[in-house]
């Protein structure tokens, strides 16, 4: 099973009164899997799991990510700033359950808990990704210089808004690659702790 994060970034620039600065909207949703063995409930996933297009593959958990917000500008000694700055993060994990039924054995639900808490800290990585660059987005733009007037300032902050999302889908993307690489050994070492600490 694989893990996934969508991106969808949406800024939006005016001169209205912003909301309230740095706000994250965060939203858990969990779909159910049945099965008393292990491969049971990965042929679940793999069934249930969530899907990121019509007809694509399905993950084991999921981490959607919405950017959408604004910047106010005002007149300084006849040059155009920036106001203040107010960005929004929407965040929707999608996550697997499990109840057990009677018939599962110990080593089935330690199974289940290892890989579990294994997607858990995955998805929330990604959470972590994105509300570091809410914070760089928002100190970007502050501390951006006035600019002669406030359609080049606009313009300045929309780029440099730009670039930090396209920064930040880099760098979720190379979190994914990097995980890839690593969540194999994790596992195995995870589920060897888990194994040991159950049989005392």
């Amino acid at each position: 099973m694989k893990f996934a994060v969508v991106m969808t970034s949406i800024v939006a620039m005016s001169v209205a009164v912003p909301a309230m600065a740095g706000q994250v909207k965060e939203r858990t949703t969990y779909f159910m899997v049945r099965g008393s063995t292990f491969d049971e409930l990965e042929h679940a996933m793999g069934m249930q799991g969530p899907q990121l297009r019509s007809g694509g593959e399905r993950h084991a958990g999921s981490t959607e990510v919405s950017f959408d917000g604004n910047a106010t500008y005002r007149t300084v000694n006849g040059r155009c700033a920036v106001d203040r700055a107010s960005y929004r993060l929407s965040l929707h994990q999608t996550l697997p359950r499990w109840n057990a039924p009677k018939g599962a054995d110990a080593r089935t639900k330690v199974l289940w808990k290892t890989f579990r808490d294994d997607v858990v800290t995955h998805e929330n990585q990604h959470s972590t990704i994105a509300k570091s660059a809410l914070k760089r987005i928002e100190d970007t733009v502050r501390e951006l210089p006035p600019m002669a007037d406030c359609a080049q300032m606009e313009s300045k902050v929309n780029a440099a808004v730009r670039s930090i999302i396209q920064r930040h889908d880099r760098d979720q993307l190379a979190f994914d690659r990097s995980e890839s690489r690593a969540i194999d050994a994790r596992l195995a070492r995870e589920l060897r702790r888990n194994l040991a600490s159950a049989d005392r």
